[in-house]
């Protein structure tokens, strides 16, 4: 009896150390997801603080411009060389923190505009014409090499909208059209049918199979203002304007060749982003800032009197523009179902023609013109003195 007494204590012993042992790696699977996003969880449970503000040193200028980040802490610009007015060519230059100096990459044979940085911060997709077509380039930033994804000749197409990326990197989507509507040979018949006018087509080029493919929009007319693919590839979002007065955002499917709008609403910009692969954000009428939900079909209002937004690249936090009587403030908020959480006004006084959200989303880049109040309006205010456009970088805390 004594010696099952004199056991019984290091049993117990063994089975609280066991017990502990177990206990101990399932803490540590809790913990971890934390300290790989560190920041992300902080900014997700407090409105954001600015911790400092970086002015970018980038002249006034029409060709100049910055493409966004091509890492969590450089950003792109391309610039206009000495020779550029001759001979086109721009200089690829890579601004890194603390944001004083620019370091020239390389030069890239490109017209000046149009071009779009993948998001991933790898590519960069554009335009080059000459006098009988547009050459569409995508162009590797790592070593400079070039590849042709279509060419577009003036005699037959015409580039409708710019080059639009896929969130995920992987597609690049625009409209051409045919310019001369020709009569087209029916099947039995064989005599020419009506034509029946210039035939918009969707193109999506895939950067892994190295391809592009075409798909005719049927039943859609108007002036068409942007296009972007999902990261699945199989939907769309589609901003035309109907007449001057009226304004349409449509979601589709890409079904075997053929595309089917599913969703119509009247929009008044073309801001349009992918939540995912069934739910989209956009800018209706009048600054109302909507989120569609194709799965119950369910129209939700995030918020009213917005000039402009961008969706962070996880599409967790959003970037926003409102004006309130002659003031307007830009906003940094996190995303959660149809709400907009820990919101706070973190610039005022710029207009933002383009907000760019860092890949760790503790920075934003933004480009706008400074916006004077009528008291404050100076009378005759020379823009290259004023330097109106001059982009800044908000770090937060």
């Amino acid at each position: 009896m004594l010696k099952r007494l004199a056991i019984l204590p290091a049993l117990l012993a063994t089975i609280i150390f066991l017990s502990g042992c177990v206990g101990e790696p399932r803490s540590e699977t809790i913990v971890i997801p934390g300290t790989e996003d560190e920041h992300t969880a902080e900014s997700g449970s407090k409105p954001f603080q600015v911790k400092t503000i970086y002015r970018l040193p980038i002249s006034d200028t029409e060709n100049d411009q910055l493409l966004g980040w091509t890492d969590s802490e450089s950003i792109l610009g391309l610039f206009q060389g000495p020779d550029s007015k001759m001979s086109r060519t721009q200089s690829l230059q890579r601004l890194s923190p603390p944001y004083v100096q620019f370091e020239t990459l390389r030069s890239v044979d490109v017209d000046p505009w149009n071009l779009e940085l993948s998001p991933n911060g790898k590519y960069i997709a554009g335009p080059k014409n000459s006098e009988d077509s547009t050459l569409l380039k995508l162009i590797s930033l790592s070593d400079g090499q070039e590849t042709i994804m279509a060419t577009i000749k003036f005699r037959h197409e015409m580039l409708l909208t710019k080059l639009t990326w896929s969130d995920n990197s992987r597609y690049i989507s625009y409209l051409v059209t045919d310019i001369a509507s020709e009569a087209v040979t029916g099947p039995v018949s064989g005599q020419a049918d009506v034509a029946t006018g210039p035939v918009v087509k969707l193109a999506v080029y895939d950067t892994n199979a190295r391809q592009v493919k075409f798909y005719p929009l049927k039943g859609l007319k108007g002036t068409f203002a942007k296009v972007k693919l999902s990261d699945d590839g199989q939907n769309i979002l589609i901003v035309w304007e109907k007449n001057e007065r009226t304004a349409s955002i449509g979601m589709g499917t890409i079904t075997g060749s053929s595309i089917k709008i599913e969703y119509e609403h009247q929009s008044g910009e073309d801001q349009v982003a992918w939540l995912n692969k069934d739910q989209f954000v956009f800018l209706g009428t009048e600054g109302t800032l909507y989120e569609y939900d194709r799965r119950n079909m369910a129209l939700s209002v995030l918020l009213e009197n917005v000039l402009s937004f961008q969706l962070s690249q996880d599409r967790k936090y959003i970037a926003y523009s409102q004006q309130e009587n002659d003031l307007i403030s830009i906003f940094a908020g996190k995303l959660q179902g149809n709400n907009i959480l820990y919101k706070a006004s973190v610039y005022q006084g710029v207009y933002p023609s383009g907000m760019y959200w860092g890949a760790q989303n503790d920075r934003l880049l933004i480009h706008g013109r400074k916006m004077y109040s009528p008291a404050k309006q100076p009378r005759n205010p020379e823009p290259s003195v004023v330097m109106n456009n001059q982009p800044f970088i908000i770090k937060f805390q």
